[in-house]
């Protein structure tokens, strides 16, 4: 077992990525954006990475605000050894001096349900799920939005061509935009959204600063000559992208539809094989249930603690 904090260096970044490709099952399994998530819900952030043998082990962060841990999404390991690897990480990190308060896990169902077998007589203690994210799915193959054909498609047909008489809409790459213009928008869009509602903006604010490094598709839809949305993402494995990034003009009516229409149309056109479209809480979802996704799974995202000794 070995420990690294260096994640920024060109040998962190080889060691990350390696990992990744060996074990790499989850959308946001990509080193950008490990990277670009390590200060989004503390500014002091730091990388953690916990590496056992033949490139095995966890991407976590140490927020000291708290003093606790947050794994960042699944573990990188075959499946049947996944709940095993977490018992160890546990096992380092609560045996620390300073021990953390809580280490913060983000689980595909499966994986958690083994997560809670493993650990039910263990010293470690598994909270109910703060909240669950639904991630919807497309297989490209089948989706026919791009056509935008019959019954099913009416109402974004109308909204779509609507949109386009009544706006001038232009799409440019990243580089034809000022940062500065961007970044206005991640704090307009975060005004709007609801109080307690969780819109960590440090992970779109580090991506713009950093230019999109790493990202393989990045569209800013501009209207009225003013940036509409900003959508970006990348291909985590062989044929499956994952559309990390939607960022909107609040005040432009149906901008968001238009904006996500376009980035499934624009991948399809890049003969991308599946999509998939982020995590969203069950409250939110029937916005990206308008464009049809081919399925969906879920994340939990939960504490572990230290039993109470009796």
């Amino acid at each position: 077992m070995k420990i690294l904090t260096d994640a920024y260096s060109d040998a962190g970044k080889a060691i990350i990525e390696r990992m990744i490709s060996k074990y790499g099952c989850a959308a946001e399994h990509h080193y950008s954006c490990y990277i670009n998530n390590i200060t989004d819900e503390d500014p002091n952030g730091t990388p953690y990475i916990y590496l056992v043998e033949d490139d095995m082990g966890i991407l976590a962060i140490y927020e000291p605000k708290k003093n606790d841990y947050r794994i960042f999404t699944e573990l990188l390991a075959p499946k049947e050894r996944k709940a095993e690897l977490l018992k160890e990480f546990l096992s380092h990190v609560f045996s620390q001096e300073k021990k953390p308060t809580k280490v913060w896990v983000e689980l595909e169902t499966d994986t958690r349900q083994n997560v809670l077998k493993i650990l039910k007589n263990s010293p470690y203690k598994c909270n109910a799920p703060a909240y669950t994210l639904i991630w919807p799915v497309f297989d490209m193959h089948a989706w026919n939005g791009d056509a935008m054909q019959g019954g099913e498609w009416k109402d974004m047909r109308y909204y779509w061509n609507k949109f386009f008489r009544d706006h001038k809409v232009e799409f440019v790459t990243a580089d034809k935009v000022s940062k500065e213009d961007m970044i206005k928008l991640v704090y307009d869009w975060k005004k709007s959204r609801k109080t307690g509602d969780r819109a960590y903006i440090d992970y779109y604010l580090q991506t713009i600063k950093d230019g999109f490094k790493g990202y393989d598709v990045t569209r800013i839809m501009l209207v009225d000559s003013k940036i509409g949305a900003i959508t970006a993402g990348f291909s985590v494995r062989k044929g499956y992208y994952y559309s990390s990034i939607g960022l909107y003009n609040t005040e432009i009516p149906r901008c968001n539809d238009i904006a996500n229409m376009d980035d499934l149309i624009n991948l399809k056109k890049l003969g991308i094989e599946v999509v998939d479209f982020g995590g969203i809480e069950q409250e939110h979802l029937e916005f990206k249930k308008k464009f049809r996704p081919s399925r969906y799974y879920e994340t939990h995202m939960f504490s572990i603690v230290l039993r109470k000794k009796d």
